[in-house]
């Protein structure tokens, strides 16, 4: 099968849970025998070497564009301008003339039998087409904003909040009638999307990482013996900012009163100065910024902390921790959509005490650690490994394929 891959974002490095379900997809497709011909935005700043992507796809085509995160900046004029049409800022700001003609050229010079839209925000370039489209959904992503909304103490915002995701939702119900088939992460994802489009083609493709790269190893120091605490995510992204600071101010303390030796470690890119210098007054909270290998910190940390108050979607850091044999102690919506027993293969709590405690709980009993980390690594290597997302789209493409 030939296929059109559409996406706003380069997927490499692979250093984010968008990039690596992308560049996962493909690669899994490319195995599976078909033909890919790949299409993007790209910051200036993009790698020169674009392998694995290269040695996956047919060709590759680069629109250069600052594709900035949505909360990395204001724009303001053109949020205005997007709620006074009624539209949504946040697919309005990948709308593009000459990614539009890269893609009617594309599919004048070539023969597609399917196009697979990196979200619905590469669906906002893509012209009407008799070729069939697959919609991989990253996330619900009006859910995320009315999360957000439920959060926010300022009023201004928390209505400007309230007003996107409405228009978001608008966007993705209209998105789900333009597709023939939607590719979701979890069950939760699929329940939801259904709510907005009874008669959706919806299968579930699910967030996956690499058992055979991400396994359990001899546990390192990172320069002192004292426990760490992980967390491991973006700092360009808010929610995980919000559980960052969610964690520091209200759950560490209480950590402390009975583990005063902790380490918190934040492992992610592009960490704001900002919001750094509200925590170098504690020496035992450290951010790291990009690292090449998340796995050394990974085999650092005592436990794993996944403390989200907002998202969608499947949360591969927690995936990545499976796979590393840690256990992780995650809020309901940090583990939402993952088949993942709670107690046996994660620990739930939501609430600073109640997270604190089974933080605690871990940290003083080594046994319990053990099992968690047996049991977290056997789950993910059956449920989320390459062979799982390879026999996931297979169904798909057959469902899809023309007849």
């Amino acid at each position: 099968m030939q296929i059109l891959f559409i996406a706003t974002n380069l997927p490499v490095p692979p250093n984010n849970g968008q990039a690596i379900r992308s560049l996962s997809i493909i690669e899994s497709l490319k195995s599976c025998g078909h033909e890919l011909s790949f299409v993007s935005f790209a910051n200036r700043g993009r790698p020169e070497d674009l392998h694995p992507l290269s040695s996956f796809c047919r060709s590759i085509d680069l629109l250069e564009r600052e594709t900035t995160n949505l909360t990395q900046r204001a724009d303001y004029l053109r949020r205005i301008g997007s709620l006074l049409t009624f539209r949504s800022f946040s697919v309005e700001r990948f709308r593009s003339e000459s990614m539009g003609e890269k893609i009617r050229e594309k599919l004048r010079t070539g023969v597609y039998d399917l196009i697979v839209c990196d979200g619905i925000y590469a669906l906002t370039n893509i012209p009407e087409t008799i070729v069939p489209i697959a919609l991989n959904c990253h996330n619900v992503e009006y859910l995320i904003l009315e999360r957000y909304a439920r959060l926010e103490r300022n009023p201004l915002r928390r209505y400007y909040a309230r007003i996107e995701s409405h228009l978001i939702r608008i966007a993705e119900r209209r998105s789900c009638r333009k597709a023939s088939v939607v590719m979701v992460c979890s069950q939760v994802d699929l329940e939801i999307l259904r709510q907005i489009r009874p008669d959706l083609s919806v299968f579930v493709i699910p967030n996956v990482v690499n058992t055979d790269l991400i396994h359990p190893l001899e546990r390192s120091c990172l320069g002192s013996t004292d426990p760490v605490l992980l967390f491991q995510g973006g700092m360009d992204w808010y929610p995980n900012r919000d559980a960052v600071e969610y964690f520091a101010r209200d759950i560490l303390p209480r950590v402390r009163v009975e583990c005063p030796r902790v380490r918190f470690v934040v492992a992610g890119r592009n960490p704001p100065v900002q919001f750094v210098e509200q925590f170098m007054s504690d020496p035992r909270i450290e951010f790291t910024g990009t690292v090449p290998d998340m796995r050394p910190y990974l085999a650092a940390a005592r436990v794993v902390v996944a403390p989200l108050r907002l998202g969608s979607g499947t949360r591969i850091k927690i995936l990545e921790a499976c796979a590393a044999g840690k256990p992780i102690v995650s809020t309901s919506i940090g583990a939402e959509g993952l088949n993942l027993e709670s107690g046996k293969e994660v620990i739930l709590a939501d609430g600073p005490a109640e997270f604190a405690r089974s933080v605690i709980n871990l940290l003083q009993d080594p046994a319990r650690c053990e099992a968690l980390s047996k049991s977290s690594r056997a789950a993910v290597v059956e449920r989320y490994s390459h062979i799982t997302l390879r026999k996931s789209l297979e169904a798909l493409i057959c469902r899809s394929a023309p007849r």
